[in-house]
């Protein structure tokens, strides 16, 4: 699955990392997660191509954050996130998958006759719906996404959300919650004390500058303080909202 999930967390000593990211959180429906694996871990069965080629196709991540491909080769389903690389999935029922090593599965929703309509991602806690998107749609944002990576060129606001959201810690207020997305600004409030204390520790801000679009599609810009440097991450929707932020102290 190649999925980030939410997660909060600061490195000690040169370190400072606050793991906010995930550009692939958004989507309103959900079902109830699957009942708690246990402690084996799953036995992978056999599904026939016929079932399989049901589960092929594009599914929507989000605001058109991201797309999940779902390809079959034979008898073995795959997924690939936007901007990552593809992962194999197992079955462990026709309709319910995991991926070997990590803690999350996917489950399709399907009548058992026609093509899935949606994919369940259960991982960290939450069922995330991605609803089937039309091919056409999905080859348009993959291309945009490829082509803003190669310009190497920020989205409009990525910075001036950045200087807002130093501006407000240095001055001891949170970040502007309200526009980041319901599952970043629930994680970011449960370290709000640690992240205030770690930016202010670092001194005044003197400059922001701009250095890539990362794979993922993150802009990263290297905020340079008084008192040292951070490579900042961000991720926004197509409505300026922020669905990502990591915040890495540099030497």
């Amino acid at each position: 699955m190649d999925i980030r999930v939410w997660c909060v967390r600061w490195k000690a000593a040169a370190a400072l990392l606050l793991c906010l990211s995930l550009a692939w959180v958004g989507a309103a429906a959900q079902v109830s997660a699957p009942a708690a694996p246990s402690s084996a871990p799953p036995q992978a069965i056999a599904v026939d191509a016929a079932t399989l080629k049901r589960y092929v196709g594009y599914y929507q991540i989000g605001d058109i954050q991201g797309v999940m491909t779902v390809a079959v080769s034979g008898t073995q389903l795959s997924t690939q996130v936007t901007g990552r690389s593809p992962v194999d999935l197992f079955a462990q029922t026709p309709t319910h998958f995991f991926q070997k090593g990590v803690d999350a599965t996917i489950d399709f929703a399907t009548d058992g006759t026609a093509r899935a309509t949606a994919l369940i991602l259960h991982q960290g806690g939450r069922d995330i719906t991605m609803p089937r998107m039309d091919a056409a749609l999905a080859t348009r944002f993959n291309a945009a996404f490829a082509a803003r990576i190669k310009a190497n060129t920020p989205r409009p606001g990525s910075e001036a959300a950045a200087r807002d959201f130093f501006a407000r810690i240095a001055k001891g207020q949170p970040p502007d919650y309200s526009q980041m997305s319901p599952e970043l600004a629930a994680s970011s409030r449960q370290v709000q004390s640690d992240l205030v204390e770690g930016v202010q520790s670092l001194g005044a801000l003197q400059s922001i500058t701009f250095q890539e679009v990362d794979p993922s599609g993150d802009d990263v810009y290297v905020c340079k303080f008084l008192g040292g440097s951070v490579l900042l991450n961000i991720n926004m929707d197509s409505k300026g909202v922020i669905t990502g932020l990591v915040l890495e102290r540099t030497p």
